[in-house]
């Protein structure tokens, strides 16, 4: 039965305010970064002057102001990318293992050992921050980015675990089973069937990998001695002693969503098909 006019007409202004109430946020904020350094928009209007000096303050320094916090995220940016791939890689090669075996292979210890993941995945990441920085330090990987993607993967590694499981779940053993009549090794079936057929589970998981790291603070901020330090410890250096910068954060802000917006492009196909596989059958 379809729905009458009324009811279609209160769906759809119920979607316009909730798009308008996420919208909004973003909209003032690009105001703010469009705005004289200097000065924020006290109301929701188009300033008299826009201007792009902010994004020239934020990409090459600080001759583009008079005031401000005066440094680039450039190289912050590359070591956010660089972090959140390693990040991606080891997070990935690791967890696929690990839930091809959770997923082909029924034990008592593996059920206890897998249900054990979501124990982890609860645990507050703080509690963790002191034994981390230890274990970081006593290796020497502090203020480095191989230190950071590992911390940023072990973190990831539950959530990335069950997703790509989830997705070898769907693969039919029978496929495997035929590949093996056929003469395949168990590392030509990984190759040449379970890997292609898992792709799309395996784009999600490193989108979200992805993600986590690009913008996690707490562990950046706390081993980050100045050679590696990433996007979100730079957005949050627009500040001084007795000022916010908040035109240079707001455009930091908005120039840090590129790489994510043309890493989820360049995933997006596989990861549409991931979060659509098992929908219709």
């Amino acid at each position: 039965m379809k729905p009458s006019l009324a009811r279609r007409a209160m769906l759809l202004l119920g979607c316009a305010v909730v798009a308008t109430w996420t919208v909004f946020p973003f909209a003032w904020y690009l105001l703010v970064s469009l705005t004289t350094p200097g000065h924020i928009p006290r109301r929701f209007e188009i300033p008299d002057v826009l201007t792009l000096r902010s994004y020239g303050a934020v990409l090459f320094g600080g001759d583009f102001v008079e005031v401000g916090a005066k440094f680039s995220v450039l190289p912050n940016i590359v070591n956010s990318l660089i972090v959140a791939s390693l990040a991606v890689a080891i997070s990935i090669s690791v967890s696929f293992g690990s839930a091809y075996v959770f997923s082909r292979r029924r034990s008592r210890l593996l059920t206890i050992a897998f249900n054990g993941l979501l124990l982890i995945r609860m645990t507050p990441a703080v509690s963790l921050a002191v034994p981390i920085f230890l274990m970081m330090s006593g290796y020497g990987l502090l203020d480095t980015h191989i230190g950071l993607a590992l911390v940023h993967a072990m973190l990831s590694m539950p959530l990335s675990i069950w997703l790509i499981k989830g997705f070898i779940d769907g693969i039919p053993v029978e496929v495997e089973e035929a590949a093996y009549i056929d003469g395949a090794s168990f590392v030509q079936v990984l190759r040449h069937v379970v890997v292609p057929l898992a792709a799309p589970g395996v784009a999600v998981t490193a989108c979200f990998v992805f993600l986590a790291s690009y913008i996690e603070f707490m562990f950046a901020l706390i081993m980050s001695r100045g050679t590696a330090d990433t996007l979100p410890l730079a957005i949050a250096g627009y500040h001084s002693e007795h000022q916010t910068f908040y035109n240079e954060m707001a455009a930091a802000s908005f120039i840090s969503m590129i790489p994510l917006a043309l890493f989820f492009y360049l995933a997006g196909r596989y990861m549409v098909g991931g979060l659509t596989m098992g929908a219709v059958k």
